[in-house]
């Protein structure tokens, strides 16, 4: 089994459509500071990022990317604040545009994907991808963290009726009744 080799940084992104190419290799986490950003002890052995892309042209000449990113990043869980490790597979499908104008006309049902000219900067769009496939709250599934904080999070059956029992606005219903 060999080592996957470091993913380039920039492809000529029609070149590679028009020959249907195909970009896979490995990306080290310190490459990417917006998504190390989020993740706890980014240097300390993280996990490397796992790139495979294709790329193809369609009928209209439009360059589609398609692929997958993998990688487990090491998040802080919101409820215990100790860290955890996230594994994460990201499926990329895009169109390859070279400004906001072209990105307008982009159909519906795919992303776009914003190039610089006829470069596409792989890095950017990895640490693009990952950082929307990250969670809005980052929480682990130990037992120990999920039973701490699940309790305090629902309210129990009796403290609803004691709400209901309790409202304030409860006399305004029996003056209704009384008109």
């Amino acid at each position: 089994m060999s080592t996957p080799r470091a993913l380039v940084p920039r492809v000529d992104y029609r070149r590679l459509a028009t020959q249907q190419g195909r970009i896979e290799g490995r990306l080290d986490l310190d490459h990417l500071d917006r998504v190390a950003a989020q993740t706890i002890d980014a240097s300390a052995g993280a996990s490397p990022v796992m790139v495979d892309l294709e790329f193809r042209e369609d009928a209209q000449r439009r360059v589609h990317v398609e692929g997958d990113i993998s990688t487990t990043l090491r998040l802080e869980c919101q409820r215990c604040l100790n860290a955890f490790d996230h594994p994460m597979n990201v499926a990329v499908s895009g169109v390859v545009v070279g400004d906001d104008d072209a990105a307008a006309n982009v159909p519906r049902e795919y992303e776009p994907v914003l190039a610089d000219g006829d470069m596409l900067d792989v890095h950017a769009l990895v640490a693009d991808e990952l950082l929307l496939a990250l969670p809005s709250v980052a929480r682990c599934s130990r037992p120990e963290c999920t039973a701490q904080y699940v309790d305090h999070d629902m309210p129990r059956g009796d403290e609803q009726y004691d709400e209901r029992r309790n409202n304030p606005f409860a006399v305004l219903s029996q003056l209704k009744r009384d008109d």
